[in-house]
């Protein structure tokens, strides 16, 4: 609009308008809107150009969007969210780790899960321990698993349980009974459990600790009238099932630090439970939890080695059962140790059976000890040595009567092999001195027999005897005439030949 102020402009108040300056306003107003108006179009032109450009793009963006819509819908029909927690990490053994799996849409909104037919399943897997399904959850699985499957609910919830491996033979019922006694506070007044001491104690010979072994050692030694207790049989399970954990050099380094196991459970989740369609995984994820083994600490440092008690109460049992014959006293010795350890655990077994070994080793007597007390610790011995081996032998024979058949089998038979060795000798003995006074009795008589016949044979008429004193005689009587000549002065050849004459 500047050129028509130039050109146009200028007027003052009164003055008029020319029809010259009017039309060639309009004239110059016009070029101006012929002007806009070319390069409107222009610019129109290009623009339809870019539109009909940008329509093409548009549609080919919505034709992808239509497939990028239609794949979503795909994913989010076939993938799902999987979220894995627990209430806590860190287990003892004894107790289950509660593991709880939550499925959704990949956006985490609750899915529609009415149709219970249609719900999809969530695959368990462990590197160690054992699973079982939550109590109220339909699962496929068998005993000992390390996998198992288990359908969501209506809430897209699925839980497993993870517990050690031995516990997999008790039945639920004694699985809660244990996990309720590591529930207890070992003494009044305390404020932790004893699941709590053992996963808070630095090592298994802290301090604290000495209160829940007491509260375990009493739990495991209870006798009851007809099957062994429940806690018993876990510790004994756990004891069978791998010896080497609880002696020898095998885990002498877990008396100074815990035996953690560290168990990952991994999840998967599928469509459904038939093994025969081909589902890939809708989901996945894996948690990692602990479980502190308390068991092998517990035996190694706590209850084996306290015999001294035990060492003392059965030295004064037994010192009251030796008499004066070893055969009445080992059979009492036999009898009062079947009776120690019937009805207990193979733990309480080995450890009375060392206490017996030991008691027996180093008794003491006010006064002399019977002669045969050597030969009774040693039939003791073997027999302990022999029922040792056979613990574990008994506790896996079906039918097994248990008690102390090695001991009894064992002692009984070198205490047997002593009496009848002790009774042979004496036979011997006696029957050697029977021997020797019998043959002392006929070598004396026949000795003097030949006495006698030596005597008659020196004295008979044609005898030795007899002929040296006619000899002697014969002999006196030439001596006698030698005198005779000699004293007649008898020449030199006179006492030659007479010399000659007599007997050599």
């Amino acid at each position: 609009m500047g050129e028509l102020v130039d050109d146009f402009g200028g007027k003052v108040s009164g003055e008029l308008i020319k029809a010259t300056d009017w039309n060639g306003m309009l004239a110059k107003v016009e070029s101006m809107f012929d002007d806009l108006a070319t390069d409107l179009g222009a610019r129109i032109d290009t623009l339809e150009d870019r539109a009909d450009t940008l329509e093409t793009r548009a549609g080919d963006a919505e034709a992808r969007l239509d497939d990028a819509e239609s794949t979503l819908q795909a994913i989010n029909s076939r993938l799902r969210r999987l979220d894995l927690n627990t209430a806590t990490t860190r287990f003892a053994i004894g107790q289950r780790g509660r593991i709880t799996a939550r499925v959704t849409a990949l956006d985490g909104q609750a899915l529609d899960l009415s149709n219970a037919a249609t719900r999809p399943w969530v695959d368990f897997v462990t590197v160690w321990g054992t699973l079982k399904a939550a109590d109220g959850f339909t699962s496929r699985g068998g005993a000992g698993d390390q996998t198992l499957s288990v359908q969501v609910n209506a809430d897209g919830v699925a839980e497993v349980l993870i517990r050690a491996a031995h516990a997999e033979a008790f039945a639920e019922e004694e699985e809660q009974e244990v996990e309720g006694f590591m529930a207890l506070q070992p003494q009044a007044g305390m404020s932790q459990t004893i699941a709590d001491l053992v996963l808070q104690a630095n090592t298994p010979r802290d301090a604290n600790m000495s209160f829940a072994y007491q509260a375990i050692s009493a739990e495991y030694d209870q006798i009851a009238a007809a099957n062994p207790p429940v806690f018993q049989r876990y510790i004994d399970t756990y004891y069978v099932a791998q010896p080497s954990r609880a002696f020898g050099n095998f885990t002498s380094v877990f008396t100074q630090r815990w035996r953690d196991y560290r168990a990952t459970v991994m999840a998967f989740v599928k469509p459904d439970s038939n093994p025969t369609t081909a589902d890939g995984a809708m989901a996945s994820a894996s948690i990692q939890v602990t479980f502190r083994d308390w068991i092998a600490p517990w035996i190694i440092t706590d209850y084996l080695p306290g015999l001294g008690v035990l060492q003392n109460n059965y030295a004064d049992r037994f010192r009251n059962l030796i008499g004066q014959d070893l055969g009445l006293s080992l059979n009492g010795i036999i009898d009062d140790v079947d009776d120690i350890i019937r009805g207990k655990g193979i733990l309480a077994q080995q450890r009375d059976l060392l206490a017996v070994d030991a008691a027996i080793g180093g008794m003491r007597f006010d006064t002399d000890p019977p002669p045969f007390m050597t030969d009774l610790v040693q039939a003791v011995k073997f027999g302990s040595q022999v029922q040792h081996a056979m613990f574990y032998s008994q506790t896996v024979t079906p039918g097994s009567a248990g008690g102390a058949l090695g001991f009894s089998a064992i002692a009984g038979s070198a205490g047997r092999s002593t009496s009848e060795a002790t009774r042979v000798q004496e036979q011997l003995t006696n029957e050697i001195d029977n021997k020797l006074t019998e043959a002392t009795e006929s070598l004396r008589n026949d000795v003097s027999v030949a006495q006698v016949r030596f005597q008659e044979e020196l004295l008979r008429d044609d005898g030795p005897i007899l002929s040296v004193q006619r000899d002697i005689a014969a002999f006196s009587g030439q001596i006698q005439g030698l005198q005779t000549s000699i004293a007649r002065k008898a020449d030199h050849e006179m006492i030659t030949s007479i010399i000659g004459t007599i007997p050599r």
